[in-house]
């Protein structure tokens, strides 16, 4: 923990456990030395638990990037040890007090962050699946001529190996094939009951953004798993206040790179490859499937095409359209489920 005045000078480092205990002597710290604002960096990871205490004790807690801190550092050149990171963190608070707030979903609401668990474990799980598969490819590979001549040479490979539990095979002509063989065969139901808890778990994400309520499903292209990647990515909503905050944090919106416009607006702009890749992704894809099914957005694509611009260019105007859909529909649905929202507005 570090604390600086008003003026950015340190005044107070300290170091405390990552325990309930310690999260209790910081705010205890904390409020002896009269601090009301806290960055954390990390908060939807490492930082997450500290930060919740943080937030339910009462502090404005915002989330420091740590580009700021590493920014802070240099411009001091200072070396890279925690104490040094702590003091840089509040100096990048001071500077720029209106840094967003915590990343941990737990902050924000229950039920997100429920449904960022149960996203997370549907991605271990197909991960898990994945790299089976590329081992079993490698495999079946190696499976003796006799009974690999009897599979298809392309396929999915679980189509592939599922295919042997099928085929009336001899005996196989190698000690080596014969163990390979009898483990693919077991594999076939290992493979199974992944996908059986795949689906399972797929279902259970379904009935969880019922329950929270969401229209992005009701966006084409976006499926149960796109809305609740972009809910957890997301977070809170509100907290981008216009819809080009939220294209510049996802990167759908131009970067000006420009000069010689003196006080008018940039006449040259490039693409932007930063921003949030996951949500990026998640409306890329969206944008290639309402592209191919959607009239509306062939429309739109043609249209932006007839202006001169090539077929990348306009799909990335369409990616910075469906950018602002997505967000009003976030919006939406945060004035419907919390009514404060709307008598605050």
């Amino acid at each position: 923990m570090g604390v600086v005045n008003e003026h950015g000078v340190e005044i107070h480092v300290q170091t405390f456990a990552n325990s309930a205990g310690g999260y209790t002597s910081a705010i205890d710290a904390l409020t002896t030395l009269g601090v009301r604002q806290v960055g954390v960096e990390g908060s939807a990871r490492w930082g997450s638990h500290v930060a919740v205490a943080l937030a339910a004790a009462g502090f404005d807690t915002r989330e420091v990037p740590p580009s700021r801190t590493a920014m802070q550092r240099r411009s001091r050149r200072l070396d890279k040890t925690d104490a040094v990171d702590a003091v840089s963190a509040a100096r990048a608070l001071q500077a720029e007090p209106g840094l967003g707030p915590l990343q941990a979903l737990d902050a924000y609401d229950e039920l997100v962050a429920k449904i960022e668990a149960v996203l997370e474990h549907r991605r271990t799980l197909v991960a898990a699946r994945t790299l089976l598969l590329h081992a079993v490819g490698d495999q079946i590979a190696k499976l003796p001529p006799e009974i690999r001549d009897e599979l298809t040479p392309t396929g999915k490979i679980g189509s592939r190996v599922r295919r042997l539990a099928t085929i009336e095979h001899a005996e196989a002509s190698t000690p080596a094939g014969a163990y390979r063989l009898c483990w693919l065969v077991d594999f076939i139901d290992q493979d199974r009951a992944a996908r059986r808890e795949i689906r399972r778990v797929e279902r259970l994400i379904d009935e969880l953004l019922d329950e929270h309520g969401t229209s992005l499903r009701d966006e084409a292209g976006i499926g149960p798993i796109a809305a609740a990647t972009l809910l957890c990515e997301v977070g809170d909503p509100t907290r981008f206040a216009t819809e080009s905050k939220f294209g510049r944090w996802c990167g759908t919106g131009a970067v000006a790179l420009s000069s010689g416009e003196g006080s008018g607006q940039p006449v040259r702009h490039r693409v932007d490859f930063r921003g949030n890749r996951t949500v990026n992704s998640v409306l890329y894809i969206a944008s290639i499937t309402q592209g191919r099914d959607n009239p509306d957005a062939r429309a739109y694509l043609a249209r932006k095409t007839a202006e001169g611009k090539t077929s990348r260019e306009a799909r990335r105007s369409h990616k910075r359209h469906l950018a602002n859909r997505v967000i009003r529909r976030m919006w939406k649905d945060e004035r419907a489920r919390k009514p404060d929202l709307k008598a605050a507005a």
